[in-house]
């Protein structure tokens, strides 16, 4: 039987994980492969991969009102996979946006006459208000370079209710061979693992409700063969989504495993990191990353009823302003340093600004920009004369984003508030963490 697409794609329920690899949760027969002794894991020799995210929102209809919010999300190559050598890891993004989309649209179908016979129920009770039902998702790319693909999928899920569900779930792909990697590729040794991420998860949240099971919980998510993780630059993120180690009030849980804190876990092959690199986080759940000068921080980008919050382990920046649909990225240096670059919407824009952070410090401090920039790719060339008027409900947009790989090379717009111009700019990381500008679309 064919479980949820949500749950696949959450992994809320433990019980359920079709679509899912068979899993591999004690220790092969075989010897294990050769565990990751490097005194350094920087291997210069990998290499940034372009990825784009482009993300299709709908809002399904009838005379009576709205009955859905839904999105789709594909991640796509913008550069050259045959100069990289990583023709089969395009196949094996094609194949995934391929599957997710054919999932995606008979899912679509179901909760469309799901929520018209919910209405239709609710209007039989008395009831005058009826809430459209959501399926919404999104894919944050953790990593991307010649060694791996690592994608951080979040969706968004109501079906009548009390509340919604939210989750996310994490597919990794082997960039040569394009296979779909297993934890268990990586981590050989899941029952030594677990004790780590045991530790790790009673140290980072000592008042947090799982405390008095959230062992047996984590040892019976390996076993099932449903832990979502991540293949970081620099680690491995685990992720535990609502009710299954705490309460839904609690939010995601998450924890990094560090190659340079653990690097016995690790199968040598994947216990290797860029010298420079970008890492896409999902607002509210914590991240931890090393860096190339050899330090280490928890980051976490989230909102309050004042504004963006900004934490640097544990120290908080607060920026007020309203602000919406964040999508950070975290941006290492070869020479050790690191910002954070936050695209968001605010009031009266019709698409996102980025805001940097610069988190080499104690605390993170806001950097002053001259220039607006946007990673979104789709922005209106007129984009000042389009925000004079009536402003698109951002629900109806289609959105897509230029994915930072590269801190030395990467592309963003830029939002030439003299001329009123959006412009496709190539860009480095200048010195003062801000983008510096390298080429613009149209000029010699």
């Amino acid at each position: 039987m064919k479980k949820s697409r949500f749950a696949v794609l959450a992994g809320v329920m433990v019980s359920l994980g079709a679509g899912l690899p068979a899993p591999h949760w004690m220790p092969p027969a075989a010897p294990f492969a050769a565990v990751c002794e490097a005194a350094s894991h920087i291997d210069e020799s990998i290499r940034p991969i372009q990825l784009a995210v482009n993300n299709h929102r709908m809002i399904d209809a009838d005379g009576q009102g709205e009955l859905l919010r839904s999105s789709e999300t594909m991640v796509v190559f913008t550069g050259s996979a045959a100069s990289e050598g990583v023709e089969e890891l395009q196949k094996a993004l094609w194949a995934y946006n391929k599957e997710n989309m054919e999932q995606r649209v008979k899912f679509r179908a179901k909760l469309v006459e799901q929520a018209k016979a919910d209405r239709a129920e609710r209007k039989a009770a008395g009831a005058t208000v009826f809430p459209d039902y959501q399926d919404m998702n999104d894919v944050f790319i953790r990593r991307a370079d010649t060694l791996a693909v690592s994608l951080l999928e979040w969706s968004f899920n109501y079906e009548g209710g009390v509340h919604g569900m939210s989750g996310v779930r994490g597919r990794s792909f082997d960039s040569k061979t394009g296979q779909e990697l297993l934890l268990s590729d990586v981590c050989p040794d899941l029952p030594k693992l677990a004790g780590v991420i045991k530790a790790q998860l009673c140290r980072e949240y000592p008042d947090a409700s799982f405390a008095a099971n959230g062992a047996e919980a984590v040892d019976f998510l390996m076993g099932a063969g449903n832990i979502a993780w991540t293949l970081d630059p620099t680690g491995v993120t685990f992720y535990f989504n609502p009710y299954l180690i705490g309460s839904y009030s609690e939010g995601i849980f998450a924890t990094t495993v560090l190659f340079d804190e653990h690097p016995e876990l690790f199968v040598e092959k994947y216990c290797r990191a860029p010298k420079a690199y970008c890492m896409e986080l999902r607002p509210y759940i914590p991240a931890r990353a090393s860096f190339a000068n050899g330090d280490a921080a928890q980051v976490r980008v989230f909102t309050s009823d004042g504004g963006r919050r900004i934490s640097l382990n544990g120290v908080i920046l607060d920026d007020w302003g309203e602000v919406y649909d964040q999508r950070p990225v975290l941006v290492s240096l070869a020479d050790g340093r690191r910002y954070l670059y936050v695209d968001s919407v605010s009031a009266g824009d019709a698409w996102e600004r980025t805001t940097i952070y610069d988190v080499n410090g104690d605390a993170p401090v806001r950097v002053p920009m001259q220039q607006q920039f946007t990673r979104r790719a789709d922005v209106d060339e007129d984009f000042a004369e389009a925000e004079r008027g009536p402003i698109m409900i951002d629900e109806k947009r289609d959105k897509g984003f230029s994915i930072m790989a590269d801190p030395e090379d990467f592309y963003m717009t830029r939002l030439n508030a003299a001329t009123g111009k959006a412009e496709l700019c190539q860009c480095r990381v200048g010195a003062d963490g801000t983008p510096e500008v390298l080429w613009v679309q149209g000029e010699r």
